[in-house]
């Protein structure tokens, strides 16, 4: 059994301040299903009560504060990155698409991770934690689209045009989930990845990566996993040779989709 954080009795969160991840408990296998991950029928965009914009620069006093809280996974790796394109997109509207947290989980799953396939964006919910975003397909010969996973996004930095960071992904226990190693805990090579899955005939694949790097850091590919119908463990070690901040993605698919669902973890050696 592994440690696993909730926002709500029934969803895990793959993304927790460090300092909760420290003093969280076990909890109970059978988690429900929730509806966070299941395929809406259409594409929900950013509400006009998201995070606004603003031409306000930024202050010394707030960049000194200043504490993401979370793993920086991607765009960028530090404050002065988020700066430096904040600056650079006042004075010549450079890159844009780090405003939007939409575009930004998109380039994210298919410039970053590789998956190409997942295209959409299926759902965008604002709240005091961010942007949740859920990224997925289009079903073959219906109109419906599948979420692969729903990424959480923080802005990194104070101000209100602040670029999206990803920092992890909002996972369902009772459907696919990154549960070891815990988010934000410190880990070396070989590591032990795991958590949970349903359906049956799956091929679990990870990947290590981290943004100093092009290539992949870690590889192992494929765990078979799955039961029938009932949420079950998956767990293999794996190796890495990267250092710093790393992203853990956990994928899987092969039926509908090359990729059906994957799950993030954001770690640190």
């Amino acid at each position: 059994m592994f440690p696993a954080r909730v926002r709500d009795p029934n969803v895990h969160r793959s993304v927790t301040r460090r300092r909760a991840v420290l003093s969280l408990a076990v909890i109970a296998l059978g988690l429900t299903a929730c509806s966070h991950n299941a395929p809406p029928s259409s594409v929900t965009s950013p509400s006009t009560s998201g995070p606004a914009t603003s031409t306000s620069a930024p202050s010394a006093s707030s960049s000194a504060t200043f504490d993401l809280g979370y793993q920086p996974l991607f765009p960028f790796r530090t404050l002065s990155e988020a700066q430096s394109w904040q600056e650079a997109h006042r004075s010549g509207g450079h890159q844009p698409w780090h405003r939007d947290a939409g575009a930004t989980a998109l380039s994210f799953t298919r410039g970053w991770l590789g998956f190409q396939e997942l295209d959409t964006v299926t759902s965008t919910v604002y709240d005091s934690a961010g942007a949740h975003v859920g990224v997925g397909y289009k079903l073959p010969t219906t109109s419906r689209l599948a979420t692969a996973a729903v990424l959480h996004l923080v802005r990194f930095g104070t101000d209100q045009d602040s670029p999206w960071e990803v920092v992890g992904s909002d996972d369902d226990l009772s459907s696919f989930s990154l549960e070891q190693p815990t988010y934000g805990s410190t880990v070396s090579s070989p590591m032990t990845v795991g958590g949970h899955i349903t359906d049956v005939d799956e091929n679990v694949k990870i990947t290590v990566r981290q943004l100093s790097s092009d290539a992949a850091v870690g590889h192992k590919c494929c765990l078979p996993a799955g039961p029938v119908n009932t949420p079950d463990l998956w767990s293999t070690s794996v190796t890495f040779t990267g250092s710093g901040v790393l992203t853990i993605v956990a994928s899987t698919g092969g039926h509908l989709s090359q990729v059906e669902r994957f799950a993030v973890q954001g770690v640190h050696t």
